[in-house]
């Protein structure tokens, strides 16, 4: 046979294997209908031959666009680029390919997805939060009918698969770490007052001081918007205090970051004077001095899965796929001095 050539099209695969070209669509779309001796026999010709089906051409003969759509608005430069890999690594494993779409906050966000998602042609979409956590987005998503999975996302009524990890565990975790170590004047800075991750691990922090008897005064709530200049801002704020905390727990780690910023302005030390804890365990945990204790939320294998629920979809459509979340301990929380 002649050498490679991967310009061949379907019609010459299925001359050189002598079968229809309906064969070879079904072959290359892991379709029935075909024995699984024929399908071998394509197999082999394909690879003989170097054939790699354009996604153009699988599209046409499917009626897919074996393309993933996946719409974000978080501006986390390390979010994102797990968004990224745990989704393609998973379509392309899958042969499909993923449509990132950025998104800004506005008022017109409902509209500019189903304008998305006709522009693109994609087979389906993953939702991620906060988009995720928007009754309006996620209810015309419905209405439309096109495959989503949502990452994260508070509402649960809606039949749409739903990822989530468990941050509000996580939080109690890390704050029942902190009290074990002597803190008891804790403080919490989160996103946005009604983010869901906000309220999540604020509501994991206040378990975990209920169960020791202890109280989280408002005062000691600050409320950024998962910003390095929010944290900074927030930590102005509980550090100025008479009182002020031992601890603070941050919702995410640039926030963190920010509350180094200011205890080193105020030349308090960390950990000694200061402990600090961060979410989401990004690059900006292990970079700071000392390395900041966070919370590994598992993005790219959330992201995977939602790639495999969106090709291979499940029967229960309205079933939440939960993972959970890891505390890394590093060297921004310390035993407190009594």
């Amino acid at each position: 046979m002649d050498s490679k050539n991967k310009n061949l099209n379907i019609n010459e695969v299925a001359r050189l294997a002598g079968v229809s070209k309906k064969s070879v669509s079904r072959v290359l779309n892991e379709q029935k209908g075909v024995s699984d001796a024929t399908r071998e026999h394509i197999k082999s010709i394909m690879a003989e031959v170097g054939y790699q089906p354009s996604r153009q051409a699988r599209a046409l003969a499917s009626a897919q666009s074996f393309l993933l759509g996946l719409a974000y608005n978080n501006q986390n430069p390390s979010y994102v680029l797990d968004l990224l890999n745990g989704s393609q690594l998973a379509a392309n494993a899958l042969g499909y390919e993923i449509v990132m779409h950025r998104m800004d906050a506005n008022n017109r966000a409902v509209d500019e997805i189903i304008s998305f998602m006709r522009r693109s042609g994609c087979d389906g979409l993953i939702l991620t939060p906060p988009l995720s956590e928007s009754a309006s987005i996620v209810a015309k998503l419905c209405d439309e009918g096109w495959p989503v999975v949502r990452i994260a996302g508070d509402n649960a009524d809606f039949p749409m698969p739903q990822i989530r990890y468990n941050d509000r565990t996580a939080a109690l975790k890390i704050t029942n770490q902190l009290i074990a170590a002597g803190h008891s004047a804790i403080a919490f800075i989160g996103g946005p007052a009604n983010a869901g991750p906000t309220l999540r691990r604020l509501a994991g922090v206040r378990d975990a001081m209920a169960l020791n008897d202890l109280n989280l005064n408002d005062a000691d709530i600050q409320y950024g918007d998962f910003t390095f200049e929010s944290g900074r801002r927030c930590a102005e704020l509980l550090l100025a205090q008479e009182q002020r905390p031992s601890a603070v727990i941050c919702a995410n780690d640039e926030m963190a970051a920010g509350v180094f910023q200011t205890a080193a302005a105020l030349e308090l030390t960390i950990p000694r004077d200061l402990s600090v804890t961060g979410f989401d365990n990004s690059p900006v945990a292990s970079h700071l001095w000392p390395p900041l204790t966070s919370v590994r939320q598992p993005v790219q294998e959330m992201t995977a899965l939602a790639v495999e629920l969106l090709v291979n979809p499940r029967d229960q459509t309205e079933a939440i796929q939960q993972f959970e979340a890891q505390v890394v301990t590093r060297a921004s929380t310390a035993q407190i001095n009594s």
